[in-house]
């Protein structure tokens, strides 16, 4: 059996095959451009493609994230705590504390060994508490997002933001810029604020022995030393954090199509 789940996010689009509940077949992204549901479709067709799916290979689409509600051929749709927690414990088995940095929103998750979800907090801030800041600093400082990660990595000195508005943490930065602050450590003091604000995220619902970081930033290595130096102890980090929604979205279809095909879904 097939599912695929679909976290429709604010920025990216990301999707992930399940075969039976168990073995992720691929995975695949595109920019959401203002348009999750085409994108959606997009990334549906870019994965069935790479599978050599046809039409009935798939027996269940779950949505998640942000634009859920928009895609009209799902079959069941979740929220974006409940799938990057299922998707955490799948891609790190046991793991009890979640993180999950995105372009819209961050988010501590505490979970149970089997991905329950029992205590969740979300940043109430603006974009500062966000991946969404670390894209402005991007365009304002002229540095390419796939160049901030390495960059922050040879500060010497990083500058926190203490701003926890994105328009006043920029001001900071313009003082920073005028006060010939090396950039590196204006770029590793923006990964360092966003991880002090998830640190209280992290501490409002129970800091466990490890964290396991999804979402957006995941590949970033400056973020994830942030949360390390940040939190003080160990980080899981691997490169299908970023589709850990999707891939909890998969797996949550799953289990709904299982309990459907048994003797008491016959008929439902």
């Amino acid at each position: 059996m097939i599912t695929c789940g679909l976290d429709l996010g604010s920025g990216v689009v990301k999707g992930a095959l399940i075969e039976d509940g168990r073995k992720i077949l691929n995975t695949a992204s595109r920019p959401t451009r203002g348009n999750p549901s085409s994108a959606g479709q997009q990334v549906l067709e870019d994965l069935a493609e790479a599978e050599n799916l046809v039409p009935g290979d798939l027996a269940y689409l779950c949505t998640t994230g942000f634009g859920r509600y928009m895609f009209p051929n799902r079959q069941l749709q979740v929220s974006d705590i409940t799938s990057s927690a299922k998707g955490a414990s799948f891609l790190r088995p046991g793991t009890r504390h979640v993180l999950d940095i995105g372009a819209q929103s961050s988010r501590a998750i505490r979970i149970s060994p089997t991905g329950k979800v029992l205590k969740f907090k979300m940043n109430e801030k603006c974009a500062a508490g966000a991946g969404r800041f670390v894209e402005r600093c991007s365009k304002y400082l002229q540095v390419p997002m796939e160049d901030m990660s390495a960059r922050a990595l040879s500060a010497q000195k990083p500058k926190l933001i203490s701003s926890v508005c994105a328009v006043l943490a920029e001001t900071e930065i313009i003082n920073n810029v005028a006060e010939e602050v090396p950039l590196p450590d204006i770029l590793m003091g923006v990964y360092l604020s966003l991880a002090q604000r998830a640190y209280s995220l992290m501490r409002y619902v129970g800091i466990e022995s490890e964290i396991t970081l999804v979402g957006g930033l995941v590949h970033s290595e400056a973020m994830v030393r942030a949360v390390r130096d940040t939190v003080h102890m160990g980080v899981n980090a691997q490169s299908e954090g970023h589709y850990a929604a999707a891939i909890g979205a998969a797996l949550l279809g799953h289990q709904r199509a299982v309990r459907l095909s048994g003797p008491a879904g016959v008929g439902n």
